[in-house]
């Protein structure tokens, strides 16, 4: 049987349990037992733990989970999406530039109003003088007020207008960021999932626990303790504040925190055994000790010559090794011990 015709079960997100550093996952998947009870549970994030994962069929439905690994799925996918977001952000980076041109040539307009200045013509050395004409100064200042009173109002509008194109093109280039480090660059969708072989009744239709852990979460508490004045009493609050970057949708997930590491190692403890009944004086300690290691091989050498032959005039003596050895003799008594 090939990849292609194993069953695949839809998961959901059912429970997280966030730890102080990391969140263990639930995901529930149901189907009916194949018949040759292998199956593949998708949906599941690519930042999980592969050797946290854990799969086990809830309900007394007589099937069991044999064998339970992570498979990675790879295939190439077109290139439409990352392109649309390409031309989108240059689309919005030319209307960026247009109204960033526009607001330019409002502000340049504003200046050149604003350095508007009565000139008097030039006065020859031979003409006599002549009055200033304070109703044309005052209409070209009643001009130049106006006129400044429209720029700037339509300034204001393009200020506006630049912050909105510039907001949509720092989103829309935050979306390309994502997905150009999501997805690998040779444009290969991947997708991970739990291959799981069943042991049951084929065709019984089952639900699967998926139970794995992944490290990008963490949560902070937070207290507030409210007090009225004169009062004794108070109440205190505790607010959980998680972060999580899985790559998982946590909304409308049943959720619980634990102050505990999960990847922290705890063994069980070692008790140590009691005994219990009389109490017993402890044996006094004895003087005999065992005799040394090769104490019997001591002499075997000199049981083995045997006695010497005897001769005329003087004891029995016999050769061992090439030097000659006496009779045994009687040991000598040890000498009796000292009075105090």
């Amino acid at each position: 049987m090939t990849a292609g015709t194993v069953q695949r079960w839809a998961s959901a997100l059912d429970g997280v349990v966030v730890y102080a550093q990391g969140a263990l996952c639930t995901r529930l998947a149901r189907g009916g037992v194949p018949a040759d009870g292998r199956v593949r549970v998708t949906g599941l994030p690519r930042s999980l733990d592969p050797g946290s994962l854990r799969a086990r069929v809830t309900g007394a439905s007589g099937v069991r989970v044999t064998e339970a690994r992570i498979e990675v799925e790879a295939e190439p996918v077109g290139a439409e999406a990352p392109d649309a977001l390409r031309r989108e952000v240059e689309r919005l980076r030319d209307a960026y530039e247009a109204v960033l041109g526009r607001r330019d040539r409002q502000a340049g307009l504003i200046e050149e109003t604003a350095a508007l200045r009565p000139v008097p013509p030039a006065r020859k050395r031979d003409d006599p003088h002549r009055r200033t004409a304070v109703d044309a100064w005052l209409e070209l200042a009643d001009f130049v007020d106006e006129r400044l009173t429209g720029l700037h109002a339509r300034l204001v509008e393009l200020e506006e207008e630049l912050a909105e194109a510039e907001r949509a093109l720092s989103a829309a280039a935050d979306r390309l960021a994502r997905a150009s480090t999501d997805a690998p660059a040779s444009h290969v969708a991947t997708t991970v999932s739990a291959a799981l072989t069943l042991d049951g009744a084929t065709g019984t239709e089952v639900e699967v626990e998926v139970e794995y852990g992944v490290p990008g979460a963490v949560w902070v508490p937070a207290y507030r303790l409210t007090v009225r004045q004169g009062d004794s009493r108070g109440r205190l609050v505790l607010r959980a504040s998680v972060a999580q970057r899985t790559g998982e949708d946590w909304t409308g997930v049943r959720l619980a925190l634990a102050t505990a590491d999960l990847r922290r190692r705890t063994d069980l403890p070692r008790l140590r055994s009691l005994r219990i009944g009389r109490r017993q004086p402890a044996p006094a300690p004895s003087g005999w000790r065992e005799p040394p290691a090769g104490l019997s091989d001591l002499f075997t050498g000199y049981d083995t010559a045997g006695p010497r032959p005897a001769r005329a005039g003087g004891p029995a003596k016999a050769a061992v090794g090439g030097h000659a050895v006496g009779a045994a003799q009687p040991p000598t008594p040890p000498p009796p011990p000292p009075m105090y």
